[in-house]
């Protein structure tokens, strides 16, 4: 497992992106609104900008890479986060693994979605008070700011010079 401090609260302006550090993130300055987090299973990846803002809130993000897992495992994933309170699961293009989860600052990398440290990740970090920004802050849906069923969609491209640095400086 990989641990980053970051510090929390630091919003990008809005459609800005991240020059992030790690892929999928697990925490530096995002977007203001946040992606939908109560046991949301997302069929294609979101803006990543979105979804660290939910990590921020104390969820835990398992990204799944789309080429490296196939129906039955993200499948087995979905199972796992569907109607669970701070934790979502979306497609990540392009990962180094077939499996990443995140909370704020917290990284765990698996090739397998059968792997037990998947659950003990969660019951350890998620909506945890110790590690989390905002504990408590709320991961329901906002649709005044975010649609789960049409989510902002996930750029691939590299952020470019006017991307916000991933510690907000």
């Amino acid at each position: 497992m990989e641990t980053v401090d970051y510090r929390g609260g630091t919003h990008a302006d809005p459609g800005q992106r991240v020059a992030y550090d790690r892929h999928p993130p697990l925490g530096g300055a995002h977007d203001e609104v946040w992606a939908s987090c109560n046991g949301v299973v997302y069929d294609r990846a979101v803006r990543t900008e979105n979804m660290v803002h939910a990590l921020e809130h104390g969820a835990v993000w398992i990204a799944y890479d789309p080429d490296g897992l196939d129906e039955a495992a993200v499948t087995a994933l979905a199972e796992r986060v569907e109607g669970q309170p701070y934790l979502m699961l979306s497609p990540y293009p392009g990962m180094d693994t077939p499996i990443s989860v995140q909370s704020w600052g917290h990284q765990l990398k698996l090739d397998s979605p059968d792997d037990e440290r998947i659950d003990q990740f969660v019951q350890a970090l998620r909506a945890n008070p110790y590690t989390t920004p905002e504990p408590g802050a709320p991961c329901d849906i906002d649709p005044r700011a975010f649609d789960p069923t049409n989510p902002p969609p996930f750029d691939p491209s590299e952020p470019g010079p006017d991307a916000m640095p991933v510690n907000g400086n």
